[in-house]
């Protein structure tokens, strides 16, 4: 992936009161199709069945609330277990970066958590609940070679160990009968350590044949979320 151009910093004591308070307010909510079940826990599974990372609950008629800044790391989990899930800022966010698209901040420790999983009585997994703007872009999340993407906005939840703050362009190609297809990406995103919500919104999308493959972003701002009303919490489960 090419830079294209950007400052990235590390914002030691420099959060933005926005930020803050939505890493640190609970987000609510409703996950559809829940209401004919029993209340759950929410967590990540991130680092396995074993070690499930807890950041709610789910009630009986479906109402949620999650709580990152409650969240922890697994106390009980080795160091060394635990590392290996772990990698560079690169490896947190969707899309094809490298090392080098964050500069000096490359070496910063972070944890992706693509999912956020309805956990049953002995942390059996029970389902996911995607945050989503629509059906759709739930669909191009689970299959995005089946399924086309659509103008949309989703969240992810990213744990960091250091402060950062990512403001910059950089660039992908995407690879298409023949072709090398731009892919554009804006950060605006602060993120402190912890866990975080991240929002990715879908702006542009490139059209392909459905024969071939389905329709992927052609630009995407990955940015704080400042919203959580504008999305659906759409369960599925097992």
């Amino acid at each position: 992936m090419k830079k294209l151009l950007g400052i990235l910093t590390i914002g030691l004591m420099s959060m933005t009161v926005q930020t803050a308070h939505q890493t640190t307010q609970p987000v609510v909510g409703t996950v559809e199709g829940f209401d004919k079940l029993p209340e759950m826990k929410l967590a990540l599974f991130t680092l396995g069945a074993d070690f499930p990372i807890e950041i709610g609950t789910v009630n009986k008629g479906g109402d949620f609330s999650i709580d990152l800044s409650q969240a922890t790391l697994p106390a009980d989990m080795a160091e060394e277990d635990m590392a290996v899930f772990f990698g560079g800022l690169h490896t947190a966010f969707d899309g094809a970066f490298s090392r080098d698209d964050f500069g000096l901040l490359a070496d910063v420790i972070a944890l992706k958590n693509p999912y956020i999983s309805i956990m049953a009585s002995r942390n059996r997994w029970a389902g996911n609940v995607f945050p989503v703007t629509s059906e759709e872009v739930k669909n191009w999340l689970e299959d995005s070679a089946y399924n086309n993407a659509v103008i949309g906005s989703y969240l992810n939840i990213i744990y960091v160990e250091e402060p950062i703050t990512l403001d910059y362009s950089a660039s992908s190609k995407m690879p298409y009968q023949g072709e090398e297809i731009l892919q554009e990406y804006q950060f605006k995103l602060t993120l402190e350590p912890g866990f975080n919500w991240v929002q990715y919104d879908i702006e542009e999308v490139y059209e392909t044949d459905p024969k071939i493959r389905g329709s992927f972003p052609s630009k995407i701002t990955i940015r704080n979320m400042d919203d959580s009303s504008q999305f659906r919490w759409i369960g599925k489960f097992f």
